[in-house]
């Protein structure tokens, strides 16, 4: 009887360790198409001596062992606005896991979140790789943390709280151990896999220690990801000491996107288009929108189209103009700024913005409504329904979006309700100063709630084709 006991003693711990299959924890294991049988089974895949191919919808690899904590990177690339996610903490039967998904397809061509996204729960709508191009995707995750590279530029963390809110299709989606895998998901290119590297980590790791918070912001911000909402600072600028990578920080961490803008025009740092190309050539491989700011009038005289179309969007204000007197006018400069009749003022400022909004190709109407100074405190009384009306027209028919702005809280909110129910879409923008008065949307999510504002509302960037300076020109003369 004993001697039969310890036969199945001895059966039973080797069936345990043919069960605890996969790498070692600690170790880096390397995963290609030789040794790929012995961690993954495959669905629908093609293999050469180099590449996996997943071309049809639902083409998948699982790996067969689960991990907790890990690090792991793979090199893909996308074809023809091929989609795919990878998942990870899934049971590898209903699939409740995280979901980083691969998306390089342009802008407004197939779904509007890109690659990087941790999806519903930190979703990026920047796109920082190309179809038809090799990058290399890092994800880790590490206690209750995870982090996604892409090319080496941190895309999306996110810290899961002690008590994540799950409801719905979110229920489940809790860190813990389990499989990993990568799935095409729509019926467009090929998704290929090169190299796969995995390296465990314990199981047991201290938490990573945050202060968490907790508030009204925090949980609008965590539902507008959860709902797919392009939340995003389309605003920014690395003045006042702010850094890119301080930038990019802030934006992770308050769960949502940044546009970073450069000052172009008369007397700015980019004057021409020789800086325009250095600017840009020197932020290519940021996680960030790269955006031009089109300052005063003049402008339009001074770069070419080809330039100007490699930003992803370009915005202007209506904050400097020529006043009837021939007075160049800063209206945020109260020595530069010359209102003798507060409503001939106005009509003229109306009027500049519809010349502007109809005439210079820009995307997007920023720091909209501002008034100078001294008539803020008439804003409400000022912006008549008439004044309201004229703008919105001019932005409804030249396709270009109204920029909520953080900084100055305008337009207000009856602007705002009367432009969305004209069908202008919306930006978000702070237009900081420095890194002290970032933020966090804190207007804009107040717009959107008291608005009504929905994922359709918002601008994204035009794909390549379809930039508006190259369709339009430039004007021959400024417009203002």
């Amino acid at each position: 009887m004993n001697s039969n006991l310890l036969i199945l003693a001895l059966l039973f711990s080797v069936l345990i360790a043919s069960c605890q299959i996969g790498p070692e924890k600690g170790q880096t294991t390397k995963i290609n198409t030789g040794n790929l049988k012995e961690y993954f089974s495959q669905k629908d895949c093609s293999s050469d001596r180099e590449n996996l191919t997943l071309a049809k919808k639902g083409a998948e690899i699982t790996s067969k062992f689960a991990v907790r904590n890990f690090e792991f990177t793979v090199k893909l690339k996308s074809t023809d606005g091929a989609e795919g996610i990878i998942s990870f903490a899934t049971d590898n039967r209903n699939k409740k896991g995280y979901n980083v998904f691969i998306n390089n397809s342009d802008y407004r061509v197939g779904d509007s979140k890109k690659t990087g996204s941790i999806l519903k729960i930190r979703n990026n709508f920047i796109r920082t790789v190309y179809d038809n191009q090799w990058f290399d995707l890092s994800i880790l995750v590490e206690a209750n943390f995870i982090k996604v590279i892409v090319n080496g530029k941190t895309v999306s963390e996110y810290r899961e709280p002690s008590e994540p809110e799950r409801t719905g299709e979110l229920t489940g989606m809790i860190l813990s151990k389990g499989n990993l895998s990568i799935q095409k998901v729509n019926d467009h290119g090929q998704l290929l896999i090169g190299e796969m590297n995995i390296r465990p980590l314990a199981d047991q790791l201290r938490s990573v220690t945050i202060l968490e918070r907790k508030d009204s912001l925090t949980d609008q911000v965590d539902q507008l990801n959860r709902i797919g909402f392009p939340l995003i600072d389309f605003h920014g600028h690395l003045k006042g000491g702010l850094t890119m990578d301080q930038a990019c920080r802030h934006a992770r961490d308050n769960g949502y996107n940044y546009g970073i803008a450069a000052n172009c025009g008369l007397k700015f740092p980019v004057t021409d288009d020789s800086t325009l190309n250095a600017y840009l050539n020197g932020i290519s491989q940021e996680p960030v929108f790269k955006v031009m700011q089109c300052e005063g009038r003049e402008w339009v005289t001074l770069f070419s189209p080809e330039a100007v179309a490699r930003f992803d969007y370009i915005f202007t204000d209506a904050m400097t103009w020529t006043d009837h007197k021939g007075r160049r006018m800063r209206l945020w400069i109260p020595e530069e700024t010359f209102v003798e009749n507060d409503q001939q003022f106005m009509n003229m400022l109306v009027s500049k913005i519809e010349s502007i909004i109809g005439k210079e190709p820009v995307d997007i109407y920023v720091n909209p409504t501002f008034l100078p100074p001294s008539l803020m405190p008439r804003y409400d009384e000022l912006w008549t329904p008439e004044r309201m009306d004229r703008v919105i027209k001019v932005l409804k028919d030249n396709d270009v979006a109204l920029e909520i702005n953080a900084r100055y809280r305008i337009p207000n909110i009856a602007f705002i309700k009367r432009a969305k129910a004209a069908g202008v879409k919306f930006s978000f923008g702070t237009n900081n100063t420095s890194n002290n008065d970032l933020g966090r949307l804190e207007y804009c999510l107040k717009a959107i709630k008291e608005a009504g504002i929905t994922a359709e509302d918002v601008f994204l960037p035009r794909s390549a084709k379809d930039k508006k300076v190259m369709k339009m020109g430039l004007p021959s003369k400024i417009t203002g």
